[in-house]
């Protein structure tokens, strides 16, 4: 006896193959198609269990930063191209901003932000609105808010790398927005 006829398998029918009218399939039948794996960059493994720190530049943020983010330590301060007064209870994160740019943040508990500083080759000073007044190595931004003058933006020009330093008080009310500024005009260029 000759074989029967072969009929579009589950695979023809899955990548186009029009199924034969004599033999119907259904879509329950029909295997779900799955892409390719996509090749991932190698990367080390990820550590499944907390593992302490192996250097003091990995030190975790003081206990008041109950978010869990953690700060640049004293050395890693030392070595940035700017000096700044920054409260025991704050932290100073950082985050890569492009080939040769950062930007850092002071933080306060729970991570919120309170001054910006960029580091870089070409920052997007002025952000702010305001007069814009030129001392001390420095342009700032200064507005008048509530009846007094507040410096919300300071800008260093350096000639060498990096050659913006560009510090800004992020969006907080009343008493983190008197400490932002504070520690916003103590940032000073090395």
């Amino acid at each position: 006896a000759a074989p029967a006829p072969a009929t579009p398998s589950a695979t023809s029918a899955a990548i186009g193959a029009e199924p034969s009218a004599a033999a119907p399939t259904s879509p329950a039948v029909r295997p779900a198609i799955t892409p390719p794996p996509r090749p991932t960059p190698a990367t080390t493994p990820a550590v499944t269990s907390p593992a302490a720190p192996t250097s003091s530049a990995t030190s975790a943020a003081p206990s008041a930063n109950p978010v869990g983010l953690s700060g640049l330590d004293a050395a890693a301060i030392a070595a940035l191209p700017f000096t700044l007064e920054l409260p025991q209870s704050l932290i100073l994160t950082r985050a890569p901003a492009g080939a040769d740019a950062a930007v850092y943040s002071v933080r306060a508990a729970g991570g919120l932000p309170l001054v910006m500083i960029y580091v870089g080759p070409a920052s997007q000073f002025p952000i702010y609105d305001g007069e814009v007044v030129r001392a001390g190595g420095r342009a700032s931004v200064v507005v008048s808010e509530g009846g007094r003058r507040q410096a919300l933006e300071h800008l260093f020009q350096r000639p060498s790398a990096p050659q913006e330093i560009h510090i800004w008080v992020a969006s907080v009310d009343d008493a983190a927005r008197d400490l932002a500024e504070r520690i916003a005009q103590s940032v000073d260029a090395r």
